[in-house]
């Protein structure tokens, strides 16, 4: 079985420069929120993006449950990140 590689990641100077992110620390992490996500989603015709969260990591790994592989692929290209 062909396993899937891991989508490419963002520096954290790339996080901090983006117009895309809001910085925030949850629970002592630091984390990079991606802004409008619901309308980028909605844009896509996501059946449900109200609530869905999707954030980054100061190491640049991207969290988002509910959201789409491609549509994660596509988030992280908007952003700045090179998709392969």
């Amino acid at each position: 079985m062909e396993q899937t590689p891991e989508p490419p990641r963002l520096t954290q100077a790339q996080l901090e420069a983006s117009e895309h992110t809001e910085k925030r620390t949850e629970g002592g992490e630091v984390r990079y929120y991606v802004k409008d996500l619901e309308k980028h989603l909605k844009a896509w015709e996501h059946p449900n993006p109200d609530g869905l969260v999707a954030y980054f990591t100061p190491d640049g790994k991207f969290h988002a449950q509910g959201v789409e592989r491609e549509h994660q692929l596509q988030l992280i290209g908007m952003m700045g990140g090179a998709v392969a």
